[in-house]
């Protein structure tokens, strides 16, 4: 009996914990991804400058297009808003009419009237009125938007003046933003009426040009981009911003860099420029080796130009203020910041034409000493600027004698991987 009682407690014990639940009870720790989107958000509206309210703007920047003729050019242009989704816009716009892909000092002694351009654009910014109504965005300048463009040269009729247009009429779709306190840019892919200047025959008053003119033949599909400067009236943005956008203290030795393509088609004239490049540092010393091939194609019926330049060229780069940055916080080691770099180049440069001037099929060496500044933006976005001297060893045919002996300042943006 005495037992019997000590068995009994281990038994009714042993059940009452056999009736117990048997879920198992675990912990788990999810990262707040609300707060880290968040500030990617602030982040992107201060660096864009989303929403602070801009109702007037005026932009200088460099513009890649080759729709009025091989070349570049500077434009300077006021936009107004006058409703939150529509806007207009006056431009002056300076055609350079060069081949290749910088702005080159001799440019300017041209006869400025031929080469300068007078414009104004509407542009519909669809989105904007959803985007201020969610609380995403304020009445200014930065978004998607629609436009139409009409530009004529701010020089009558000349037939030595090396554009064929009287004027030019476009619908485009693009993308127009701010970046910080002074920086700008505007992407856009449009179908521009390229009205012909009467032919050289209807000069002459017995020989008058009474053919039609064929409106398909004078479409042309085209890429714009403008990269500068902008003063509008808005806020400045905090400095400490910077350095998130700009990844100073991030690691890189090495990156892929695709150039934004630049590409008019048309019947009469087809153009296309892009490049790519490859950039390596040397362990973790400020200086780097970029090898990069940069092509230029086009063909111009108007004028019976066609014309191709082939350039890869090998580039050492010193990085001379990234030691100073690195001590001070501001900058990683990295492909980012100022630099002086010495370019070895082979151009093998194609132009024909059925005027006075001879063919070309040529094959050249170039030194190049420049001084430039590259930067990352967002990882994948890129901007290469720089003034440099060109020279060529020996005497070469025009046009490429006028286009490489001189100074010359050219600017990159792209996409690095």
């Amino acid at each position: 009996m005495k037992y019997f009682l000590p068995l009994l407690l281990i038994l009714l014990k042993s059940l009452t914990v056999a009736a117990q639940d048997t879920i198992r009870v675990t912990y788990s720790e999810e990262p707040d991804t609300l707060s880290v989107r968040q500030k990617f958000i602030d982040r992107y509206d201060n660096v864009f400058m989303t929403r602070v309210p801009t109702k007037h703007i005026v932009k200088a920047g460099y513009r890649t297009s080759d729709l009025r003729g091989i070349g570049i050019g500077v434009d300077i242009s006021y936009e107004y808003k006058l409703l939150p989704f529509l806007s207009v816009e006056a431009t002056l716009r300076g055609q350079t009419n060069a081949a290749n892909d910088a702005i080159y000092s001799r440019t300017f002694v041209k006869p400025w009237r031929g080469n300068t351009w007078l414009g104004a654009k509407a542009r519909w910014y669809y989105a904007m009125p959803a985007r201020i109504r969610k609380g995403l965005n304020a009445n200014n300048f930065s978004g998607a938007y629609l436009a139409m463009s009409y530009e004529l040269p701010l020089k009558s009729i000349d037939r030595y003046n090396s554009s064929p247009y009287k004027r030019i009429v476009g619908v485009a779709s693009g993308f127009q933003s701010r970046f910080l306190n002074w920086g700008h840019i505007d992407i856009s892919f449009g179908a521009y009426y390229t009205e012909p200047r009467p032919r050289e025959a209807s000069w002459h008053p017995l020989y008058s040009n009474k053919s039609p003119v064929d409106f398909k033949r004078n479409i042309i599909f085209s890429t714009q981009m403008t990269v500068g400067i902008a003063l509008g009236d808005w806020k400045r943005s905090l400095p400490s911003q910077l350095c998130e956008v700009l990844l100073c203290d991030e690691e890189i030795h090495n990156q892929w860099k695709l150039r934004f393509p630049e590409f008019s088609i048309g019947l009469d004239q087809q153009s296309l420029r892009t490049g790519i490049a490859r950039e390596a540092k040397f362990g973790k010393s400020p200086f780097s080796l970029d090898m990069s091939a940069n092509a230029e194609f086009y063909d111009r019926k108007w004028d019976s130009v066609r014309g191709s330049s082939i350039k890869v060229g090998l580039q050492p780069r010193y990085y001379f203020l990234q030691r100073m940055q690195i001590r001070r916080g501001k900058s990683g080691n990295n492909l980012s910041g100022f630099y002086t770099a010495f370019e070895i180049a082979m151009l093998h440069t194609k132009y024909g034409t059925t005027g006075y001037f001879p063919n070309i099929n040529e094959r050249y060496w170039s030194i190049s000493p420049s001084i430039g500044f590259q930067q990352r933006l967002f990882k994948h976005i890129y901007v290469d600027t720089n003034v440099g001297y060109h020279v060529l060893p020996a005497d070469v045919p025009y046009p490429y004698d006028a286009l490489h002996r001189r100074y010359s300042a050219r600017l990159e943006l792209g996409f690095t991987f």
